[in-house]
C-alpha cells in the first residue's frame, strides 16, 4: 500500500483506476470518430442494428451470462472452466446464433424488403452475438480471479483496436454502418482469440483442467425468469428504438438514439468500473455463505455503488455542455440533443439501481420477482405511446417515468427477499464532500472550471472506493 499526501494507493483499485481512464480517452476518440463520419442517418442504421444484437446478446445470452457469473469461482475451484465454457459455446452459443440469423433474415426481408440488405444485417448481427459475446465472456473472468493487470491490459488493446479499425473500414471502403460495425466485429473477434489463449495457460500453470458436468435443466430454471424480464428491459433499452422508427424521420431518430446512446455509453463505464473493483469482492461473499452473510454483502455493495452513481449522474447532468463537448463531433450537437442527453442521464441512473437491486434476487435464487416490475414498467410505456402524441422532447420523458415506475416497485418486492438497509452517512459525507463541486459547476459553467471540478471529483470518488477497499482487506 502506497501513501501519498493523505491519499492510499491500493495496487488493484490504481491499475484499473488508470486502465480505464485510458479506456475512457479511447472512448470520447470513439465516439467523437463515429459522429465525424456517420450522419444522423448513418447512426440511426447503427443504432437500430445494434438494438437487434442486444435482443439476443441481452435477454438470452445476457441471462445465461449472470449464471456463468454466478458459477465461475465454483468451475476453477473444481478445475471445470474451460471444458465448461467450451461446452456453452457449443451447446447454447453457436445454436442460438444459428436461430439469430434465421430470424433476423425473416424479420427484415418483412420489414425492408431487400435480400441483399438482410442478408448484410443477418451477418452483422450474427457476428456481433458469436464475436463478441464470447469476447464479453473471457477477458472478464481475468476480473473475477483477480488478475486484474490482464483484464485492463485486454481492455485497452480492444478499444485501441476498436478505434484504429473502424476508422480505417470506413476510410478505406465507404462511409458507411457497416463498416464501422465491422471494425466492431473485427476487434472483438481478435480479443477473444487472445484472451482464450492467455486463460488457458494461466489456468493449466496452476490447474489441471477436468471435465465439467453443466446441469442444463439448472441454467434453464435460474435464467428462464431472467429471460422474460430482460425481454421487458430490453424492450426500453433498446426495442422503443423500433417504435421510435416508426414515429420520427430517420434526421429526428439519429438525435434521439445519440442523446440516449451517449448517456448509456458515459454510465456504462462507471458502471464497468465499478464491477471491476466491487463485484469480484461482493461475489466471493455470497459464494457457499448463509443468508445472514449474503443480506450483509449485498447491502454494502449498494452502499459502495449508490453514492457514486448518484454523484456522478449529478456532476455530468451539471456539466452537460461541456461534456458533449468533448464527446460529441461539433457538427451534431444541438438543443435536442442536448436535452435528450440530460434525460439520458436519469434513466441510465435508475437502469444502473434497477440491476445493483436484482441482484438481490440473483443472490437468493429468486429471480422470478423481477418480473412483476419490469412488466408495470413497460405497461405504462406503452399506454403513454397510444395515449400521448409524442414528440421528440416527450418520448425520452416518457422511458424515464417508466424505469422509475420499477424502481420503486423493485425496491416494495426485492426488499421482502433481503431487507434493504442503507448506509445514508456515507452518502451524505459524500455529497458534502462534494458540494463546492456541485456549485462551481453551477455557478462558473466553463471549460476551465469543469477540468479542475473534474479533476478533484475524480480524486473524491477514488479515495471514496480505496477507503472501503482498505476496510475490507483489513
Amino acid at each position: 500500500m502506497i501513501k501519498l499526501f493523505r491519499i492510499n494507493f491500493n495496487k488493484d483499485i490504481f491499475i484499473i483506476t488508470i486502465g480505464n481512464l485510458i479506456r475512457i480517452f479511447l472512448v470520447i476518440a470513439y465516439t467523437r470518430l463515429m459522429t465525424y463520419f456517420l450522419n444522423y442517418e448513418e447512426l440511426s442504421k447503427y443504432y437500430l442494428i445494434f438494438s437487434i444484437y442486444t435482443f439476443f446478446s441481452y435477454i438470452i445470452i445476457g441471462s445465461i451470462g449472470l449464471y456463468i457469473n454466478r458459477k465461475t469461482l465454483e468451475w476453477v475451484e473444481d478445475k471445470t472452466l474451460i471444458d465448461a465454457l467450451i461446452s456453452l459455446f457449443k451447446k447454447l452459443l453457436i445454436p442460438i446464433t444459428l436461430a439469430a440469423f434465421l430470424i433476423v433474415f425473416l424479420y427484415t426481408i418483412v420489414v425492408y424488403n431487400s435480400v441483399n440488405y438482410s442478408i448484410v444485417i443477418c451477418l452483422l448481427v450474427g457476428s456481433l452475438i458469436i464475436f463478441k459475446t464470447s469476447n464479453e465472456t473471457i477477458y472478464p473472468i481475468f476480473n473475477l480471479l483477480n488478475l486484474n493487470y490482464q483484464y485492463i491490459r485486454f481492455l485497452i488493446i480492444f478499444n485501441i483496436l476498436n478505434l484504429a479499425l473502424s476508422s480505417d473500414f470506413v476510410s478505406f471502403f465507404d462511409v458507411k454502418f457497416q463498416y464501422w460495425m465491422l471494425g466492431l466485429i473485427t476487434s472483438n473477434f481478435l480479443i477473444a482469440i487472445m484472451s482464450w489463449r492467455s486463460l488457458n495457460i494461466h489456468l493449466k500453470k496452476s490447474k489441471r483442467s477436468k471435465k465439467s458436468n453443466i446441469n442444463y435443466f439448472e441454467i434453464f430454471s435460474f435464467s428462464s425468469n431472467i429471460i422474460l424480464g430482460h425481454t421487458l428491459i430490453w424492450f426500453l433499452t433498446d426495442g422503443f428504438r423500433f417504435i421510435a422508427e416508426q414515429k420520427f424521420t430517420s434526421y429526428d431518430l439519429g438525435i434521439l438514439l445519440l442523446g440516449l446512446s451517449l448517456a448509456t455509453q458515459i454510465f456504462s463505464i462507471v458502471d464497468n468500473i465499478l464491477n471491476q473493483l466491487l463485484y469480484p469482492k461482493y461475489l466471493d461473499k455470497i459464494s457457499n455463505s448463509n443468508f445472514e452473510i449474503r443480506s450483509e454483502a449485498f447491502n454494502s455493495f449498494l452502499s459502495k455503488i449508490l453514492p457514486v452513481v448518484m454523484s456522478t449522474a449529478i456532476f455530468v447532468f451539471l456539466s452537460t455542455n461541456e461534456v458533449l463537448k468533448i464527446i460529441v463531433d461539433s457538427s451534431k450537437l444541438n438543443k435536442e440533443l442536448i436535452y435528450i442527453f440530460k434525460i439520458g442521464i436519469g434513466i441510465e441512473f435508475l437502469r444502473i439501481l434497477i440491476n445493483i437491486l436484482k441482484q438481490i434476487t440473483i443472490s437468493e435464487y429468486k429471480t422470478s420477482k423481477i418480473v412483476f416490475p419490469y412488466i408495470l414498467g413497460v405497461v405504462l410505456f406503452l399506454i403513454g405511446i397510444f395515449v400521448i402524441d409524442n414528440t421528440l422532447s416527450d418520448f425520452p420523458f416518457l422511458l424515464f417515468l417508466s424505469y422509475s415506475l420499477i424502481t420503486c416497485l423493485s425496491l416494495l418486492s426485492f426488499n421482502k427477499i433481503i431487507k434493504i438497509t442503507f448506509n445514508y452517512q456515507k452518502l451524505i459525507k459524500l455529497k458534502l464532500t462534494l458540494m463546492p463541486v456541485f456549485i462551481c459547476l453551477i455557478f462558473f459553467n466553463n471549460t476551465i472550471s469543469f477540468v479542475l471540478c473534474g479533476l478533484f471529483f475524480s480524486l473524491v470518488l477514488y479515495q471514496f472506493i480505496n477507503k472501503d477497499f482498505i476496510n475490507e482487506t483489513n
